[in-house]
């Protein structure tokens, strides 16, 4: 009877060693992709983007037309903020950083028990009848492709930063360049 335990037990370490071990050598793609530096994450930033979103606006009052750039730590921190204040998703160390047209998302992700991946998303951002929308175009964890449930917070959750941010504002232009996102808009009914 005890030998037909530990066999058992012997199978269950090594498939859950070599599950681990795939998911800790990732794809080449992740370790290819480095955000430029470790992006600090502060309130400050946080708020910066809120203000500069603010004075974007009250300058569109006169002129109907608002400017807003977006930085890499103001994104970032923005999104951190949102993950602690909404718990939803089980993402570690958000790194986000535009680059070349797309967003580029890192950071640690534990889907379930104490084993944490690292994982990259990639996206774009257009405009869908005058908001901003994150798209999807490559998600993974490891070496495995994200889970939908995560995935799809993840995307919400940016969404829904951006949508409360960019709430008075009709986007008309977006651009994604090194290290900012340049976004054009005008003030609804002004």
């Amino acid at each position: 009877m005890f030998t037909n335990i530990v066999p058992k037990k012997f199978i269950a370490l090594l498939s859950l060693f070599l599950l681990v071990s795939l998911a800790c050598g990732a794809s080449n793609r992740l370790d290819e992709i480095k955000p430029p530096g470790e992006i600090d994450v502060s309130q400050e930033a946080a708020d910066r983007l809120e203000d500069n979103f603010y004075q974007a606006l009250q300058e569109a009052s006169s002129s109907n037309e608002s400017q807003l750039r977006i930085t890499n730590e103001e994104i970032t921190s923005l999104f951190a903020k949102e993950l602690v204040e909404t718990g939803r998703v089980p993402l570690s160390n958000p790194q986000i950083w535009f680059t070349s047209g797309r967003i580029f998302i890192t950071g640690g992700v534990k889907p379930v028990g104490p084993v944490e991946f690292d994982s990259l998303i990639v996206a774009t951002a257009v405009v869908d009848n005058g908001q901003m929308v994150v798209e999807v175009q490559e998600a993974r964890m490891g070496s495995f492709g994200f889970p939908d449930t995560i995935l799809e917070s993840i995307t919400q959750t940016v969404n829904e930063a951006l949508a409360n941010t960019l709430i008075d504002l009709d986007i008309t232009r977006l651009e994604i360049l090194e290290g900012e996102m340049f976004v054009v808009g005008t003030r609804p009914g002004v």
